[in-house]
């Protein structure tokens, strides 16, 4: 008798088990046990399953095991990381999400090493920087990477930074920058000029001095003609 045996292949996922029993005719010294081993697109390791054979008659059994193994022939996966645009807010934070994604599910845990980096938004005072390793987990295709953006009320134009992929473990990077955009919500400051009086003396003269003042501190070069 035989029977196929689960190991690091599973029926019925990656073949089908089987069981029955072989006859040797007189004078017969070989005969085939069949397994149908099922064909996939996911990467994943070399996997194997064992055929075990069981009450022998009229003979002994020698090596009572034979190991099946399927050889993967799947191609890594791929990273990639989206974008992510959030508006700041006058104060407190906000989260910005980038949602890393492989394009085909894998049978291994895939992983890939992130960290931001400064644009025109630097960190600590736009974002906080932000490091660590995203981890895909058999079958997983999505994962999120978060950024806390710092609200302000200072009127600037928008400003960015990224979040680069490195070392990436059994996937390759496709796409291996996100770019945050942190949109300014901020009102423009108002400009005022104050009142000035003078005695002007009985020679020469005397300045009159006008003050010019914003309504706010702006994050930009304010301007204007007098």
């Amino acid at each position: 008798d035989y029977a196929t045996a689960d190991g690091s292949a599973v029926a019925p996922d990656d073949y089908a088990a089987s069981s029955g029993t072989v006859t040797f005719l007189p004078g017969d010294t070989t005969e085939t046990v069949s397994v149908d081993v099922q064909g996939d697109t996911i990467d994943e390791n070399d996997e194997t399953y064992t055929v075990d054979l069981s009450n022998e008659v009229n003979a002994t059994i020698d090596d009572g095991e034979g190991l099946g193994t399927i050889a993967d022939d799947d191609p890594v996966p791929a990273i990639s990381i989206g974008n992510s645009t959030v508006t700041e807010g006058n104060s407190g934070t906000v989260t910005a999400s980038f949602t890393a994604t492989l394009n085909a599910a894998s049978g291994r845990a895939v992983t890939v090493d992130y960290a931001t980096a400064d644009g025109t938004a630097t960190a600590p005072g736009d974002y906080l920087a932000a490091s660590g390793t995203v981890t895909f987990q058999p079958g997983q295709t999505s994962r999120t990477i978060n950024v806390t953006v710092n609200g302000d009320t200072l009127d600037e134009a928008n400003e960015t930074y990224l979040v680069p992929l490195s070392n990436a473990t059994d996937a390759t990077i496709a796409d291996a920058q996100g770019l945050g955009t942190i949109t300014d919500d901020d009102s423009p400051p108002s400009v005022s000029v104050d009142n000035v009086t003078v005695t002007e003396g009985n020679s020469g003269n005397v300045n009159a001095t006008f003050d010019v003042s914003l309504s706010t501190a702006s994050g930009r070069a304010v301007s204007v003609d007098y």
